[in-house]
Protein backbone atom coordinates (compact mmCIF):
# COMPACT_ATOMS: atom_id res chain seq x y z
CA UNK A 1 0.00 0.00 0.00
CA UNK A 2 1.35 3.39 -1.19
CA UNK A 3 1.31 6.53 1.27
CA UNK A 4 -1.63 7.68 -0.91
CA UNK A 5 -3.66 4.48 -0.20
CA UNK A 6 -2.67 4.28 3.15
CA UNK A 7 -3.99 7.83 3.93
CA UNK A 8 -7.22 7.66 2.65
CA UNK A 9 -7.41 4.21 4.69
CA UNK A 10 -6.81 6.28 7.30
CA UNK A 11 -9.46 9.03 6.79
CA UNK A 12 -11.76 5.97 6.25
CA UNK A 13 -10.75 4.19 9.31
CA UNK A 14 -10.66 7.63 11.98
CA UNK A 15 -14.11 8.82 10.44
CA UNK A 16 -12.57 12.11 9.45
CA UNK A 17 -15.29 13.29 7.79
CA UNK A 18 -18.19 12.48 10.18
CA UNK A 19 -15.53 14.32 12.70
CA UNK A 20 -15.59 17.51 10.68
CA UNK A 21 -18.94 17.89 10.18
CA UNK A 22 -19.90 17.19 13.52
CA UNK A 23 -17.75 20.61 14.06
CA UNK A 24 -18.99 22.17 11.28
CA UNK A 25 -22.49 21.40 12.42
CA UNK A 26 -21.31 22.58 15.71
CA UNK A 27 -20.32 26.15 15.02
CA UNK A 28 -22.82 26.71 11.94
CA UNK A 29 -25.70 27.82 14.64
CA UNK A 30 -23.55 30.50 16.40
CA UNK A 31 -22.21 31.85 13.27
CA UNK A 32 -25.83 32.11 11.83
CA UNK A 33 -27.04 33.47 15.20
CA UNK A 34 -24.45 36.55 14.64
CA UNK A 35 -25.56 37.09 11.19
CA UNK A 36 -28.79 37.21 12.10
CA UNK A 37 -28.26 39.89 14.39
CA UNK A 38 -25.51 42.45 12.74
CA UNK A 39 -28.17 42.36 10.14
CA UNK A 40 -30.72 43.45 12.65
CA UNK A 41 -28.06 45.86 14.10
CA UNK A 42 -27.57 47.43 11.02
CA UNK A 43 -30.77 47.24 9.45
CA UNK A 44 -29.32 45.76 5.92
CA UNK A 45 -28.06 42.51 5.19
CA UNK A 46 -25.03 42.25 6.49
CA UNK A 47 -24.29 38.50 5.38
CA UNK A 48 -25.27 37.27 2.48
CA UNK A 49 -24.19 33.60 2.92
CA UNK A 50 -22.26 31.02 4.53
CA UNK A 51 -21.29 27.90 3.49
CA UNK A 52 -19.31 25.16 4.61
CA UNK A 53 -17.38 21.78 3.08
CA UNK A 54 -14.86 19.11 4.80
CA UNK A 55 -12.15 18.51 2.91
CA UNK A 56 -11.81 15.48 0.80
CA UNK A 57 -8.71 12.71 1.54
CA UNK A 58 -7.91 13.19 -1.85
CA UNK A 59 -7.30 16.91 -2.04
CA UNK A 60 -5.72 16.66 1.52
CA UNK A 61 -3.04 14.26 -0.22
CA UNK A 62 -2.71 16.72 -3.11
CA UNK A 63 -2.09 19.71 -0.76
CA UNK A 64 0.50 18.07 1.23
CA UNK A 65 2.49 16.99 -1.25
CA UNK A 66 2.26 20.60 -3.09
CA UNK A 67 3.49 21.60 0.24
CA UNK A 68 6.71 19.07 0.16
CA UNK A 69 5.39 17.44 3.40
CA UNK A 70 4.52 13.65 3.61
CA UNK A 71 1.11 12.11 2.71
CA UNK A 72 0.25 11.13 5.87
CA UNK A 73 -3.07 11.56 7.89
CA UNK A 74 -0.55 11.82 11.23
CA UNK A 75 1.02 14.74 9.17
CA UNK A 76 -2.66 16.82 7.64
CA UNK A 77 -3.95 16.20 11.57
CA UNK A 78 -0.79 18.19 12.56
CA UNK A 79 -0.31 20.83 9.82
CA UNK A 80 -3.37 21.35 7.70
CA UNK A 81 -5.65 23.69 9.37
CA UNK A 82 -8.25 23.96 6.81
CA UNK A 83 -9.93 20.27 6.66
CA UNK A 84 -13.20 21.40 8.15
CA UNK A 85 -14.23 24.56 7.05
CA UNK A 86 -16.81 27.51 6.48
CA UNK A 87 -17.01 30.67 4.86
CA UNK A 88 -19.24 33.98 5.60
CA UNK A 89 -19.52 35.94 2.53
CA UNK A 90 -20.37 39.73 3.55
CA UNK A 91 -21.91 42.36 1.38
CA UNK A 92 -19.11 45.17 2.09
CA UNK A 93 -15.26 45.14 3.33
CA UNK A 94 -16.37 46.50 6.78
CA UNK A 95 -18.94 44.15 7.06
CA UNK A 96 -16.33 41.74 7.11
CA UNK A 97 -14.16 43.11 9.93
CA UNK A 98 -17.59 43.30 11.88
CA UNK A 99 -17.85 39.62 11.45
CA UNK A 100 -14.67 39.00 12.40
CA UNK A 101 -14.67 40.59 15.67
CA UNK A 102 -17.82 38.91 16.51
CA UNK A 103 -16.73 35.86 16.07
CA UNK A 104 -13.70 36.11 17.81
CA UNK A 105 -15.75 36.77 20.94
CA UNK A 106 -17.17 33.64 20.56
CA UNK A 107 -16.23 31.73 23.90
CA UNK A 108 -16.40 27.97 22.06
CA UNK A 109 -13.55 28.29 19.92
CA UNK A 110 -9.92 28.59 20.47
CA UNK A 111 -8.47 31.01 17.96
CA UNK A 112 -5.32 29.91 17.36
CA UNK A 113 -4.39 32.10 13.97
CA UNK A 114 -6.27 35.42 12.35
CA UNK A 115 -4.42 35.87 8.97
CA UNK A 116 -5.97 39.48 7.09
CA UNK A 117 -5.13 38.99 3.65
CA UNK A 118 -7.47 42.03 2.88
CA UNK A 119 -4.76 44.21 4.57
CA UNK A 120 -1.78 42.10 3.48
CA UNK A 121 -3.05 40.10 -0.09
CA UNK A 122 -1.12 37.83 -1.48
CA UNK A 123 0.63 37.32 -4.35
CA UNK A 124 -1.76 35.94 -6.61
CA UNK A 125 -3.85 39.09 -5.36
CA UNK A 126 -6.33 36.80 -3.17
CA UNK A 127 -8.22 38.97 -0.48
CA UNK A 128 -10.05 37.23 2.54
CA UNK A 129 -9.69 36.82 6.42
CA UNK A 130 -8.86 33.95 7.67
CA UNK A 131 -9.72 32.24 11.09
CA UNK A 132 -7.58 29.50 12.18
CA UNK A 133 -9.57 28.10 15.46
CA UNK A 134 -10.36 24.81 17.93
CA UNK A 135 -12.93 23.70 19.78
CA UNK A 136 -11.48 22.36 23.22
CA UNK A 137 -14.51 20.35 23.84
CA UNK A 138 -14.36 18.49 20.51
CA UNK A 139 -13.38 14.28 20.48
CA UNK A 140 -10.56 15.19 17.85
CA UNK A 141 -8.00 17.97 17.30
CA UNK A 142 -8.79 19.14 14.26
CA UNK A 143 -9.07 22.69 12.90
CA UNK A 144 -11.14 24.97 11.87
CA UNK A 145 -10.87 27.77 9.12
CA UNK A 146 -13.31 30.43 8.65
CA UNK A 147 -12.74 32.74 5.84
CA UNK A 148 -15.11 36.08 5.93
CA UNK A 149 -14.81 37.97 2.10
CA UNK A 150 -16.83 40.13 0.93
CA UNK A 151 -19.46 39.03 -2.34
CA UNK A 152 -16.87 40.71 -4.72
CA UNK A 153 -13.78 39.19 -2.89
CA UNK A 154 -15.63 35.80 -3.35
CA UNK A 155 -16.33 36.48 -6.69
CA UNK A 156 -12.89 36.96 -7.77
CA UNK A 157 -11.51 33.54 -5.26
CA UNK A 158 -13.91 31.06 -6.95
CA UNK A 159 -12.30 32.32 -10.35
CA UNK A 160 -8.77 31.83 -8.84
CA UNK A 161 -9.84 28.34 -7.42
CA UNK A 162 -11.19 27.03 -10.81
CA UNK A 163 -7.68 28.20 -12.80
CA UNK A 164 -5.92 26.12 -9.97
CA UNK A 165 -7.39 23.33 -10.91
CA UNK A 166 -7.35 23.73 -14.35
CA UNK A 167 -3.29 24.64 -14.42
CA UNK A 168 -2.60 20.97 -15.70
CA UNK A 169 -4.69 20.91 -18.29
CA UNK A 170 -2.42 24.26 -20.08
CA UNK A 171 0.51 24.88 -21.24
CA UNK A 172 2.40 27.25 -18.54
CA UNK A 173 1.94 30.54 -21.01
CA UNK A 174 -1.24 30.55 -21.17
CA UNK A 175 -1.16 30.03 -17.31
CA UNK A 176 0.61 32.50 -16.44
CA UNK A 177 -1.35 34.72 -18.76
CA UNK A 178 -4.62 34.20 -16.73
CA UNK A 179 -2.58 34.61 -13.36
CA UNK A 180 -1.62 38.05 -14.75
CA UNK A 181 -5.57 38.43 -15.45
CA UNK A 182 -6.62 37.16 -12.46
CA UNK A 183 -4.31 39.51 -10.42
CA UNK A 184 -4.70 42.74 -12.37
CA UNK A 185 -8.96 41.79 -11.47
CA UNK A 186 -8.00 41.26 -7.77
CA UNK A 187 -6.55 45.42 -7.72
CA UNK A 188 -10.05 46.21 -9.69
CA UNK A 189 -12.30 44.73 -7.62
CA UNK A 190 -10.64 45.78 -4.41
CA UNK A 191 -11.05 49.25 -5.70
CA UNK A 192 -14.90 48.58 -6.55
CA UNK A 193 -15.29 47.05 -3.37
CA UNK A 194 -13.96 50.61 -1.72
CA UNK A 195 -16.00 52.61 -3.65
CA UNK A 196 -19.45 50.38 -2.62
CA UNK A 197 -18.16 51.05 0.49
CA UNK A 198 -17.83 54.96 -0.13
CA UNK A 199 -21.42 54.80 -1.61
CA UNK A 200 -22.90 52.70 0.63
CA UNK A 201 -21.79 55.26 3.46
CA UNK A 202 -22.80 57.73 1.42
CA UNK A 203 -26.27 56.24 1.44
CA UNK A 204 -26.55 55.54 5.10
CA UNK A 205 -25.87 59.32 6.14
CA UNK A 206 -29.13 60.47 4.03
Amino acid sequence: MNEHEQLLSEYEQAGLSDICGRMIAAVMPMLEEIASRVDAEYDRQVVQYISSRVKTPESIYNKLIRKGRSGTLQKAVETLHDMAGIRVVCSFQDDVYHVMKEIRKLPQLNFIKVKDYIAHPKQTGYRSIHMIAEMPSAETPIHLEIQVRSAAMNYWAMLDHQLSYKNKKMDEAKFQKMQKELKNCAIEIADIDKKFLRIRKTIDRL
